[in-house]
C-alpha cells in the first residue's frame, strides 16, 4: 500500500455497527440482570421475569441485523485490512468474538441437548462482554496504523 492507509468504514456503516452492538450489549446485560439479579429468592436461575422475553426478542432481532451489518464489513474492510500485518491480530480477535457469539447464539435455537445450554450461555456472555472491548481495541489499532502511515 502506498500513501495514507484508509480502510475506515463509511459513517453510516460505522454508526450502524456501533448502534447494533450497543443494543446487543444492553439487551444482553438487561436479560442477565432480569433473570439472575431480579430473580425472587429461592427461584432456580435463570428465573422467569416479565422483562426477560421482550429483552430476549429485541436481542435476537438486533443479532440478525448485526449479522447483516457485520457481514458487509468483509466486502472491502477485511480484505484491505488483512494486507496490513499490524491490523491482523485485532481484526482476527474481533472476527473470532463475533463467530463465538454467532455459534453460541445458534446453539440456543438448534441444539436440543439441555446439557449444552449452560456452557453455551456462559460462553456467549463472556464473548458478549469481550466484544465491546475487542471492538474498541480494533478501532484504536486501525487509527494508530492510519496515523503511522500519515506521518510517513
Amino acid at each position: 500500500m502506498t500513501g495514507r492507509l484508509h480502510n475506515r468504514l463509511p459513517r453510516w456503516h460505522r454508526r450502524l455497527v456501533y448502534t447494533l452492538t450497543t443494543v446487543l450489549v444492553l439487551t444482553g446485560a438487561g436479560w442477565l440482570a432480569a433473570v439472575y439479579l431480579a430473580a425472587p429468592p429461592g427461584e432456580p436461575t435463570p428465573a422467569p421475569h416479565p422483562w426477560a422475553g421482550p429483552l430476549l426478542a429485541i436481542h435476537g432481532v438486533a443479532a440478525y441485523a448485526a449479522l447483516v451489518a457485520y457481514a458487509f464489513v468483509g466486502h472491502a474492510h477485511v480484505r484491505t485490512g488483512w494486507r496490513v500485518p499490524a491490523l491482523r491480530t485485532a481484526g482476527a480477535c474481533l472476527g473470532a468474538s463475533v463467530l463465538v457469539l454467532v455459534v453460541t447464539g445458534l446453539v440456543f435455537y438448534y441444539v436440543a441437548a439441555e446439557a449444552a445450554i449452560p456452557f453455551a450461555r456462559w460462553t456467549h456472555v463472556a464473548a458478549g462482554v469481550a466484544l465491546p472491548v475487542v471492538l474498541a481495541v480494533h478501532i484504536r489499532s486501525g487509527r494508530r496504523a492510519a496515523n503511522l502511515t500519515r506521518s510517513l
